[in-house]
């Protein structure tokens, strides 16, 4: 039987499948543009230039440049005058663009699928019934760097002045001191950002990955930051001795990655105070997929989980969750470890995340 549900023809679809893999194409080239700083020189260009004044001035080989400019061109990225063979990036599109202009910068989400696409073939085998079950964390050599710059750029502006105040009562404590855990915390960039603002409270934050506690580490040490420490620590396992330590815990854009997230979830809730707070910023989106159909970059966050976040998980014999677990499932998740004080907030400037605010009774 035909399922068709719509009027779609085949030449409608084939045109959409068109564009959609074309655009493909267009990202690993904007992904090339980050990375080799070209969206930058064409930003500081005055005016159009040609592909050897633009090569000239990055110091790059114009064959090259003039390729990829050309694929810019008829990506509708760059303008291009015919006449004068120059090319012009306009301002308004910079934002969307530049990796450190926006914290919604596509340019970013472009490096994050040329990785990836480096893995694709190790993704492709855990298909087969008989192939891996997943994809180890040493198979995504520049993850962490790429989150961090990620990290830097979602919190430096915003983290202190407006995602902390939709925490009542939040900020009065972090100015009097508190205790504070930055849970699977990576490279530690928002426990690093909160130690520099809150000198009064003291800051841990732990994650099993022994590359980047280490290099949150170094970090803490150039920024002579007394009030702030790092541990390797596994989330679904953490010291018995960390019961009700902690006035606040948070957790960003990871409990869905995780082996084992029921069991993190409780062990966060074993650590907070009584009368304690806990923040779990998570993907916005459902646990039915068909409510998710009318988010434009469901696309997007479908292919980082099938990439990434649940292969990593089922490769520890995880559940596997996958990044669009969806906001019931979060809440299901959240009481059954014990919450029931629990709500649910926008995260201010980043549409593309929710945050689960959760008080521990006291």
């Amino acid at each position: 039987a035909d399922l068709q549900t719509s009027k779609e023809t085949a030449e409608d679809f084939a045109l959409r499948i068109t564009t959609t893999v074309s655009s493909g194409f267009v990202t690993l080239a904007i992904s090339m543009g980050v990375r080799t700083g070209l969206f930058g020189h064409l930003a500081r260009m005055d005016s159009p230039r040609t592909s050897c004044q633009i090569a000239e001035a990055a110091n790059m080989k114009e064959r090259y440049v003039r390729e990829w400019l050309a694929l810019m061109v008829t990506a509708r990225i760059v303008e291009y005058e015919r006449e004068k063979r120059t090319y012009f990036l306009p301002r308004h599109r910079l934002g969307a663009l530049l990796p450190d202009a926006d914290e919604s910068s596509m340019g970013n989400m472009s490096e994050l699928m040329r990785q990836l696409a480096r893995v694709s073939s190790d993704v492709a085998a855990c298909f087969d019934k008989d192939g891996p079950e997943g994809v180890p964390y040493s198979a995504y050599p520049e993850f962490h760097g790429w989150l961090g710059d990620m990290r830097y750029q979602e919190h430096k502006s915003c983290l202190v002045t407006e995602f902390l105040p939709t925490i009542p009562g939040l900020l009065e404590l972090l100015d009097s001191g508190i205790r504070v855990h930055d849970a699977a915390c990576g490279r530690g960039i928002t426990t690093l950002i909160l130690a520099q603002h809150f000198p009064n409270s003291t800051f841990i934050g732990t994650d099993f990955n022994e590359d980047t506690i280490q290099w949150a580490e170094e970090e803490s040490k150039k920024r002579g930051l007394a009030n702030v420490a790092f541990q390797v620590q596994d989330l679904a396992k953490m010291p018995t001795d960390w019961s009700d330590s902690f006035d606040y815990v948070f957790v960003w854009d990871v409990v869905h990655d995780l082996a084992a997230p029921d069991l993190a979830l409780r062990e966060i809730f074993r650590m907070v105070k009584p009368g304690g707070r806990f923040s779990m910023v998570d993907i916005r989106g459902h646990s039915e997929l068909a409510d998710n159909m009318g988010n434009p970059v469901a696309p997007i966050l479908y292919c980082a989980s099938l990439h990434y976040c649940m292969p990593v998980s089922l490769y520890l014999d995880g559940k596997g969750l996958g990044t669009m677990w969806g906001q019931e499932l979060a809440m299901q998740m959240l009481q059954e470890a014990g919450f029931a004080d629990i709500r649910v907030l926008d995260v201010p400037e980043n549409p593309a995340n929710l945050h689960f605010l959760c008080y521990k009774s006291s």
